[in-house]
């Protein structure tokens, strides 16, 4: 019997992974000759907490955090497995841009506070014994802030002063104008992990303000000013005794890590680790005859060790053909594929990018008539 995987990761800004499963399996009919195996991947990014909510039966907990642009509220969720003691939170819910206002999407000028309000709010349920939990694991991507992750910080305490002692607004546009800090440290009775997306550094080319801000709303000014405000703080801190190495300190979700792991001691998960031993693809790598994945986009910054191209990494040698199905693929990108992997791009089943994502349920069905035309179902 012939084996069919399921694994695409979420298309960003159209549907998450679960929901992506879902309508590859109602449109992959198949014969009894071959299984179905529906297994959503997640690397951190969008729909991090439905996968982990899929494979862990977590409970959902709800609060009401502020938004990264002002001060007013809004709920979101997070999962808690009560059973190992876990809480899993997605920074993509609580940042990410489909929470921000298109007029509002400048990095800039937001924070990542909501982050801190969610820890803190959790920190109380422990203690009021409401919650156990040892553990909380974050999925880092999808964000639309690009701070550090001291607009998380300063919810807990981090103060930042100009050269005159006054106090500054943690927003990326004033990380140049600091002088100093005040941090007290603080013993959180969890500790705190992070699946990153991608590996990238914090600073340089590569890094998270010149990689990734300009998807996030940044000018190519603003862009300079947050690259010079992160090796500012990244000067100050490191002279505090706070960073050792900064060459270690990754770029994801805005420099999201790097402040939790400066700041609050956090560790990190790499994606592949995530997928691979957490949701288990491992003890089904050899299982496989094909494999379909995807994401919305796919494209260099795929590259960096994203979901779906950890996902072909570990199963191109083993599975027969691999059909990696995404809303587009760049050229560059598809010349360098291996010969057993399908490039299937659903904008061509449209008359625009914009189409394709608002119709990605049709796209998917047009995508699964096309696979099964090559594999003969």
């Amino acid at each position: 019997m012939k084996k069919i995987l399921i694994a695409p990761n979420s298309f960003k800004e159209s549907a998450d992974s679960v929901t992506i499963s879902k309508y590859f399996r109602k449109y992959l009919k198949v014969h009894k000759n071959y299984k179905v195996i529906v297994k959503p991947l997640s690397d951190g990014g969008d729909g991090f907490l439905d996968v982990c909510a899929a494979n862990f039966n977590l409970k959902k907990l709800h609060y009401f955090i502020t938004t990264p642009f002002d001060e007013s509220k809004f709920k979101c969720s997070a999962g808690y497995d009560e059973k190992n003691k876990t809480i899993y939170i997605e920074s993509a819910k609580i940042l990410g841009l489909n929470l921000i206002p298109s007029l509002k999407r400048n990095p800039v000028r937001l924070n990542s506070k909501g982050l801190g309000d969610l820890l803190k709010h959790i920190l109380k349920d422990i203690e009021k014994d409401k919650i156990k939990a040892d553990r909380i694991i974050i999925g880092i991507g999808g964000t639309g802030t690009n701070d550090l992750g001291l607009g998380a910080v300063s919810r807990l305490g981090l103060k930042l002063f100009d050269n005159s002692g006054n106090s500054l607004e943690i927003l990326p546009q004033n990380f140049r104008s600091v002088e100093d800090f005040e941090w007290n440290k603080i013993n959180l009775p969890f500790k705190i992990y992070c699946v990153v997306d991608v590996e990238n550094p914090l600073l340089g080319e590569s890094g998270a303000s010149k990689m990734f801000a300009r998807q996030k709303g940044a000018s190519k000014y603003d862009i300079e000013i947050m690259e010079e405000g992160f090796s500012n703080l990244v000067n100050i801190f490191s002279k505090k005794g706070l960073i050792k190495d900064c060459k270690i300190l990754p770029g994801a979700g805005g420099g999201l890590a790097a402040g939790l792991i400066v700041f609050l001691n956090a560790e990190i998960i790499k994606a592949e680790d995530f997928i691979l031993k957490h949701l288990e693809f491992a003890k089904i790598k050899s299982k496989v005859d094909y494999l379909i994945t995807g994401e919305g986009s796919f494209d260099s910054q795929s590259l960096m060790k994203k979901g779906a191209w950890i996902i072909i990494r570990n199963f191109q040698n083993s599975a027969e053909k691999i059909f990696l199905c995404c809303g587009t693929i760049k050229d560059e990108i598809k010349i360098k594929l291996n010969p057993s992997i399908i490039p299937i791009e659903l904008t061509k089943f449209f008359n625009s990018k914009e189409d394709s994502m608002k119709n990605v349920e049709k796209g998917i069905e047009s995508a699964c008539i096309e696979i099964k035309k090559i594999l003969q179902l």
